[in-house]
């Protein structure tokens, strides 16, 4: 067993008090004035700004800007520990997958520790809206950064940030898409070639600000299965819902929203929270007014593709 002497603790003892005197005589530590403070506060707003407005963006490069490049650099998120390499890895590809975010800070603290350190703190809200149509609201997210004056420039040598992610039932993505104008490329007669000796016929027309449809699988001119969905706008949510009644098979409920002009994403009511692990989805692409493509995927895998034409 290691044993240590009384003597031998007051030298550990004193060698410790002398480090910490010298390390706070090497710091700083001489009071700043409150013009200088703020100064330094107006500098360290500047950089966080920038860093919030790169997260808006989706620009990834541009959020990367604050942080320092070393290896004493040290990014805590959720219970993980990442280095400056690690966390560009995990970051840009999240980065890739947005449209946008909308940051909402709803308070925010500078400690301003000496003349090159700074203490930030912020409570925010993330709302992520990604390319794919969905949204992930982060709320709260906290975060703290440890800012340093490195070659006249403020950088951030330590981040902690940890946040709770809600459903995205109810938030709507902002991409300044019409998709009640959208939708209504749907009105019409349509059908698609199912196999060698089945055609599938859907009629949708209008009804208020969404649509009543009909739908049959004919095979060797005998109707062999029929249903009809009922599609209804929501708001709030800014997309369809639409709930479908087959003859002898269970109902099926669905929601859809465009992602753009001419593509359409449909998912399992019970999938639009996480329409990215979603076992099953549909992709709808209009080639023309009088064309459009139905894509099947599985487990993110496209399995079928259907191709419906209008008919006239």
């Amino acid at each position: 067993m290691l044993t240590i002497s009384r003597n031998q603790m007051k030298i550990k003892l004193l060698i410790l008090v002398l480090l910490i005197v010298c390390f706070l005589c090497g710091t700083n530590n001489k009071p700043l004035s409150d013009a200088q403070k703020e100064k330094i506060k107006v500098e360290v707003k500047e950089v966080a700004d920038r860093m919030f407005q790169g997260c808006e963006e989706a620009n990834f490069e541009m959020a990367n800007e604050s942080f320092l490049d070393s290896p004493d650099f040290v990014f805590l998120i959720n219970g993980y520990a990442l280095s400056y390499e690690d966390a560009g890895k995990a970051v840009k590809p999240v980065f890739a997958s947005l449209l946008s975010q909308k940051v909402t800070i709803v308070n925010e603290k500078y400690a301003i520790i000496d003349k090159t350190t700074v203490l930030y703190t912020a409570n925010t809200k993330f709302l992520e809206n990604f390319k794919d149509g969905h949204s992930v609201l982060n709320d709260p997210t906290v975060m703290l950064c440890v800012f340093k004056k490195i070659d006249n420039r403020w950088k951030i040598i330590y981040a902690v940030e940890s946040y709770i992610q809600k459903s995205a039932v109810g938030i709507v993505s902002s991409k300044g898409l019409n998709q009640v104008e959208l939708h209504k490329q749907f009105i019409g007669s349509w059908k698609c070639n199912l196999a060698k000796d089945t055609t599938v016929f859907w009629d949708i027309k209008s009804y208020g600000s969404g649509f009543e449809s009909y739908h049959k699988n004919v095979t060797k001119g005998k109707i062999v299965l029929e249903g009809k969905l009922l599609w209804g706008y929501d708001n709030n949510l800014d997309k369809y819902f639409m709930y479908q009644m087959i003859k002898d098979v269970d109902n099926l409920s669905y929601s859809s929203w465009f992602k753009s002009n001419n593509k359409c994403a449909m998912f399992s009511y019970n999938d639009i929270s996480n329409p990215e692990i979603a076992s099953t989805k549909w992709e709808f692409e209009f080639k023309s007014p009088d064309l459009f493509i139905q894509t099947e995927i599985k487990n993110n895998t496209p399995v079928k593709v259907y191709t419906y034409t209008r008919v006239k």
